[in-house]
């Protein structure tokens, strides 16, 4: 545990040799448990053999939560100067100049305004799931379920989503817990494996119940406020729009996205990845067979990618636009 921000943080540093590069990784939700489960995922064992990777549960969730944790401080500012205070922790605990850092899903969104604020820490900025503007983003993904709906002549769906107001000051947590359901059914989350894999996962709930990487106390947490992240961060994630916030990265910028990701939207990704000013270069790469995760739909592109197309800038010389891409 770090002191970050004030408050007590779970920092967890892994990797095969000390002499690799570091990447730090900022988990998505906001809110959902990352240590029961990302590290012992093959994707990042994997990639420990890359890179040095830190996994930090950000303030608010799992090892991160406390009943004491002011909830004035979940606030979108707070977890940007959160990641500056983790960055410099790391620089300095392992005697590093800079980092990778990678941003997931709700991560994209703190990741690329830290990107665009501090690029002299950063190599590269990386992102999955790349958010840009969430309340479009829900927009869109309703719209997806209607009409996904309308095709599969689903009237259940169609009668939740008549109960849900799409007017922004109306638009709650709750609608959208409704439609990252139906988004789930119809493969906008997880592409490949959706018919197989129930939108609540025992298996998940159990793994946080029981991991030894939690204490009895951090277990009743989860249980108790499940989604204290989301709703405490509600307001700042729906004004959020890195159009306005994070126009231009000076560091080398990755998109790795799939291209059947609704929950968070590869349309909105691409466009924000057309608009963004990237002095340093961009790639945008498409991962066919994924939505929202591809470092687990697609483990073996990913992995290539991250172990040659990422670092050939730093360790050749080449311009980020003279890199080829993987098929």
């Amino acid at each position: 545990m770090v002191k970050i921000g004030g408050v007590r943080q779970a920092v967890l540093i892994n990797g095969d040799r000390t002499d690799n590069p570091v990447l730090v990784f900022l988990h998505g939700g906001p809110g959902f448990p990352m240590l029961p489960f990302e590290p012992f995922s093959e994707s990042m064992r994997r990639l420990e053999s890359q890179y040095t990777v830190v996994y930090w549960e950000q303030r608010g969730t799992g090892k991160s939560f406390s009943r004491r944790l002011d909830r004035k401080s979940m606030n979108m500012e707070q977890f940007i100067s959160d990641t500056r205070e983790v960055i410099d922790y790391v620089r300095e605990f392992l005697n590093v100049d800079k980092v990778y850092l990678w941003g997931h899903s709700w991560g994209s969104n703190v990741g690329a305004i830290y990107a665009s604020r501090y690029p002299e820490t950063l190599h590269a900025y990386i992102s999955t799931g790349q958010s840009v503007d969430p309340f479009q983003n829900e927009r869109l993904a309703y719209e997806f379920v209607r009409d996904k709906a309308i095709q599969d002549n689903n009237p259940r769906a169609l009668r939740q989503l008549a109960r849900i107001d799409t007017i922004p000051e109306n638009y709650t947590l709750q609608n959208a817990l409704t439609i990252r359901k139906w988004v789930y059914r119809y493969g906008g989350i997880v592409y490949q494996t959706r018919d197989a894999r129930p939108y609540v996962d025992l298996r998940e709930i159990i793994t946080m119940l029981t991991t030894p990487v939690y204490s009895l106390g951090v277990r009743i947490n989860l249980l108790l406020n499940p989604y204290f992240s989301a709703e405490e961060l509600w307001e700042d994630l729906m004004e959020t729009n890195l159009l306005e916030q994070a126009p231009e990265i000076e560091v080398p910028v990755y998109f790795l996205v799939g291209r059947h990701d609704i929950i968070v939207s590869h349309y909105l990704a691409e466009k924000y990845f057309m608009e963004l000013s990237a002095p340093r270069g961009k790639k945008l790469i498409w991962f066919e067979e994924s939505a929202h995760r591809p470092f687990s739909e697609e483990k073996d592109k990913f992995l290539q990618i991250m172990k040659t197309t990422i670092p050939e800038y730093q360790i050749r010389g080449f311009s980020i636009d003279q890199i080829p891409v993987l098929p």
